[in-house]
């Protein structure tokens, strides 16, 4: 006879399926079975069975037809001498049974003995009985009863148990180089528990396996921005550990090869097996001896890790295993360090690499000679790269590699360095005995710098340099090559043409033709290449007028796309009449936020003064929070956000949320329009408010249109997600000109006809024109 409750509850005897009657009965034997060998009090079933609230004068008595129901069942089964027994035992009833009987049992059992076999360093045995344990699992536990409105603590218990030996099983199966069979289900799984760190853990350790570091750290960013913000937690130091490790790309997380996965620990504990040690990009002076030995820290040297303990090396199951490696100073203590050792940090950075070859002549160059070449050419490369705001951080024969974006300034590192290529490729044009070619990227690395100043010793760690290595084997002589996201961030001042091919990357090659000069535009031409997008904006003000309700639209664009342009022509198509108001915030500046909200309300209410604009203001204040004493600490927020009136010392979330409720009240004597610029440079504060009002206010014709880069939504993924009246926009950049040729400019565009119109003229002499 065999009982299971890992799914729907069932009795299996004989080959055939026992019928177990109605609800009651096979709800009293679901609680016995998850109780199997224990006594279960009558006043327990009681209570599983029904709430004290609603039991009914004779549910004892269906308790005990309930049982006598069981005993006849079990009975029918084998006899007397069935396996199990349902007996009476004071204060109630026990179930006794095999323990091979039940699924509950052996689940047990063989999670048991997975868990040693992971323990003793044999990852494939502990695997394949975790997956054998799984597999008495049909469902949830008692999934038939759960339907009904069961649910007892046992069994949530086991559903933990279940989740623990998944993640055993996921230990086991990374420590066997099966990080691509399970990655699918660490997804799911992840999505359904996202607060478990071991199974995040787990998962960051699949990706970065696989190849998807930037999703890895994604995943650690989630779960850190979801405990801090629902919890105020941080991750737990493994995870931390975990994602310090995959940033600087420790080869302790590598496996070796899959054959030799089980007896891993053993092997580099006998110095035979090394992990290879990632390659490092390191600052060298301008001008070393390129034919001699290289510099102290050049690009690239190889390293050779010693041979650690097996504890240290084996391939680590999730973030427990990520504790082999010292985790690396956070952020706050780097800062404090600065004087006594390197500091590194995470940031976005472009990356230029720059290929120089001696064009082959007659006969052969001595090799003194074309040394010589490659560093005259080395030396005006760097005066050029040193122009745009970059840094030579290294060189390999004749590939040198530079960064930009190490500053922190408002420099944008993306069209500097495309910049910076070009210039080196037309600087070292005219050279008749070198060619040149160059490929620039951009993304995240690990960049260390050096107490003694920004520049002077600079290293950088990250698949960047892969990737961009593996685009310049594609580049021809003389030409320079960039990536999509280089072209996304930069086509509104560097013409591009996309190249056929693009094996490097998922989002194609383009060539860099030359800079685009800068354009001003036209006066009074206005903002017709946005009329689309202008349309939109007032049609859903018009919605919100004439519905009365909040609406945040968000404006996604990047450097050129004229996101500002279009906010500032549709702030004054919209405050063209009384009828609406139109606030404009600066958030991104100095001010305080409260004050940059006075100064929007002062501004919009010329050419009135602002002493009548405070007045306007100090009534509606009054209209919303009431003529007494409660009103005076919302006009000291909202009026004196700076404490420039005694008693004004609100901080910046109270007088936010002031703002909050005066607004809407505005709103609902007349439209309001409020337009912000740059919202992914606010701070968070703003954001969360910006997204509360739009989100809150009732009966109030509010429209919040919040411009900002694409990065909103890498800080913010679930920016505007949920709220009703919220959509967003996305604006390409804006198309050049089309511009005649010059030796058409006065001859008329082909397929039209240049039509004068006399006084004179009749309809039938216009109609046949």
């Amino acid at each position: 006879m065999e009982f299971r409750v890992l799914g729907p509850l069932e009795v299996q005897a004989l080959g055939h399926t026992l019928a177990l009657g109605g609800f009651k009965q096979r709800a009293v034997l679901g609680l016995l079975l998850l109780r199997a060998n224990q006594v279960v009090a009558t006043s327990e079933l009681l209570r599983a069975l029904w709430p004290d609230e609603h039991r009914p004068a004779t549910a004892r008595k269906i308790l005990q037809n309930a049982v006598s129901g069981l005993r006849t069942a079990l009975a029918r089964a084998h006899g007397r001498n069935a396996p199990a027994q349902l007996l009476t035992r004071a204060p109630g009833y026990v179930l006794r049974l095999p323990a091979d009987s039940l699924d509950v049992s052996r689940f047990d059992q063989r999670v048991a003995e997975g868990r040693a076999q992971l323990e003793a360093g044999r990852p494939r045995r502990a695997a394949e009985l975790l997956r054998e344990a799984l597999r008495e699992w049909r469902g949830p536990v008692l999934s038939d009863l759960v339907e009904q409105g069961i649910d007892w603590p046992e069994m949530a218990r086991l559903r933990q148990l279940r989740l623990d030996a998944m993640e055993f099983r996921f230990a086991a199966e990374l420590q066997c180089g099966h990080h691509q069979a399970v990655l699918g289900e660490l997804i799911t799984l992840t999505a359904a528990e996202p607060l478990r760190e071991r199974l995040q853990g787990q998962l960051m350790l699949a990706l970065y396996r696989c190849g998807r570091q930037a999703e890895a750290l994604a995943a650690f960013a989630s779960l850190r921005r979801t405990l801090d913000e629902e919890y105020g937690l941080e991750p737990s130091r493994e995870l931390q550990s975990l994602q310090q490790r995959i940033l600087r790309h420790d080869p302790g997380l590598v496996l070796a090869a899959p054959a030799a996965q089980e007896h891993l620990p053993d092997l580099v504990a006998a110095g035979r097996a090394v992990p290879t040690a990632p390659v490092t990009a390191v600052a060298e002076p301008v001008g070393s001896p390129p034919g001699g030995a290289p510099a102290a820290g050049s690009l690239p040297r190889p390293a050779v890790a010693p041979a650690r303990p097996a504890a240290a090396s084996a391939a680590p199951a999730g973030p427990t295993a990520a504790t082999a490696t010292a985790p690396a100073p956070a952020p706050e203590r780097m800062r404090r360090a600065e004087a006594d050792g390197p500091t590194s940090e995470r940031r976005d950075v472009a990356v230029l690499l720059v290929r120089a070859s001696v064009r082959p002549s007659g006969g052969h160059a001595v090799a003194g000679a074309q040394d010589a070449l490659l560093h005259d050419a080395m030396s005006a490369a760097t005066e050029s790269i040193a122009a745009h705001g970059g840094l030579v951080v290294g060189s390999l024969g004749q590939v040198w590699a530079a960064l930009f974006g190490l500053r922190d300034d408002t420099r944008s590192a993306g069209p500097d360095a495309v910049r910076a290529a070009l210039a080196v490729r037309d600087r070292l044009a005219g050279r008749p005995d070198l060619t040149v070619s160059a490929v620039v990227t951009t993304g995240g690395m690990l960049i260390r710098r050096s107490p003694k100043g920004p520049d002077s010793a600079v290293s950088a760690v990250g698949v960047l340099l892969d990737t961009a290595r593996h685009m310049l084997a594609e580049v021809p002589h003389g030409r320079v090559y960039v990536g999509g996201r280089v072209v996304t961030d930069t086509e509104d001042r560097i013409a591009y043409q996309r190249v056929a091919g693009g094996r490097s990357t998922g989002h194609g090659l383009y060539e860099a033709l030359a800079p685009r000069p800068r354009r001003a535009p036209a006066p009074g031409t206005g903002h017709h290449e946005r009329e689309h997008e202008l349309t939109v904006l007032t049609g859903l003000l018009a919605h919100s007028r004439h519905r009365r309700v909040p609406y945040l639209l968000t404006v996604l664009g990047g450097p050129g796309s004229g996101k500002s342009r279009l906010l500032t022509e549709f702030a004054g198509r919209a405050g063209a009449t009384d009828d609406t108001l139109v606030l404009r915030p600066a958030f991104g500046g100095p001010t305080a936020p409260a004050a940059a909200l006075l100064d929007a309300w002062r501004a919009a209410g010329r050419p009135r003064t602002a002493v009548s604009a405070d007045a306007a203001l100090a009534a509606l204040v009054r209209s919303v929070a009431g003529p007494g004493p409660d009103a005076d600490p919302l006009l000291r927020a909202v009026l004196a956000p700076d404490g420039s009136l005694p008693g004004a010392s609100a901080p910046a979330g109270t007088a936010l949320g002031c703002w909050a409720r005066v607004l809407p009240a505005a709103a609902r004597r007349r439209p309001v329009v409020l337009c912000v610029d740059d919202v992914h440079l606010a701070p968070d504060p703003v954001r969360d408010w910006l997204e509360a009002l739009a989100g809150s206010a009732t009966d109030a014709p509010l429209l919040v249109v919040a411009c900002a880069r694409p990065e909103l939504l890498g800080q913010r993924p679930m920016w505007g997600v949920g709220q009703h009246g919220a959509s967003t926009i996305s604006l390409a950049s804006l198309p050049e000109p089309r511009r005649l040729p010059v030796n058409q400019s006065a001859v008329p565009p082909p397929r039209e006809r240049l039509v004068v119109l006399r006084p004179d003229s009749s309809c039938a002499q216009l109609l046949a024109m």
